[in-house]
């Protein structure tokens, strides 16, 4: 049995993880009921997350952080940064931020990566945001930008499970649309498990961004495109 996580790293408490268990030979994908944030639901501390990393065979993690940097980009926005802003509608852009504009995330995320990297095989950092705008329906790609903006309806929500359902053949267990209710840290942590998911079974399906020369850290960084 092979596991992919999912991380939403917050300041603070405020960081929330979630799994895909992957069941070989059969090759079916569950979505883990019991495993960190959705044994709560609750949010985890990364001391938690690591610890399942050390325990459980985890192929791959992706981060809702940035995870490289150089000290020659002054305002720090990388040549992968600019360009995922540019694939974006202008009113969207603003969700791509400089890492000098996360204050500790970026700090937080890349130590934790580095605690973690003796015990999975792929690190990998996303934008679960951006990547859930591109997997959905021109027609529903709102939702990417109102979950962040008070919530999504009960009906949005549902939606939104079964859509992810359908697209990636996944199992989500019954009740998770009633434990995602309200918590955007949820989605994003799916979002990100999902990337990492693919990272490994279908690559083809993420854009693979642009990065600087000189950057030191973790990467590369990927989004969900289809």
């Amino acid at each position: 049995m092979f596991h992919y996580v999912g991380v939403d790293i917050g300041g603070g408490e405020n960081t929330w993880a979630l799994v895909l268990r992957e069941e070989r030979p059969k090759g079916e994908v569950i979505l883990h009921r019991e495993a960190l944030s959705l044994a709560g639901p609750k949010r985890v501390s990364l001391s938690e997350i690591e610890q399942f990393c050390q325990t459980e065979k985890v192929l791959a993690v992706a981060i809702d952080a940035p995870l490289s940097f150089s000290p020659t980009l002054e305002k720090g926005f990388r040549k992968s940064d600019k360009t995922l802003r540019d694939l974006l509608p202008k009113d969207y852009r603003n969700w791509v931020l400089s890492y000098h504009g996360l204050m500790g995330i970026p700090i937080r995320a890349y130590l934790f990566a580095k605690r973690i990297s003796p015990y999975c095989g792929t690190i990998i950092e996303t934008h679960p945001r951006a990547g859930l705008f591109f997997i959905l329906p021109e027609e529903r790609r709102i939702l990417a930008s109102k979950y962040k903006r008070g919530g999504l309806s009960t009906e949005e929500l549902s939606w939104l499970v079964e859509h992810l359902r359908a697209k990636y053949d996944i199992v989500i267990p019954g009740d998770c649309s009633d434990l995602f209710f309200g918590k955007e840290g949820l989605i994003d942590a799916l979002i990100c498990a999902l990337t990492a998911w693919a990272y490994h079974r279908f690559p083809e399906r993420l854009i693979f961004l642009p990065h600087d020369e000189g950057l030191e850290g973790f990467g590369p960084f990927v989004v969900l495109e289809l």
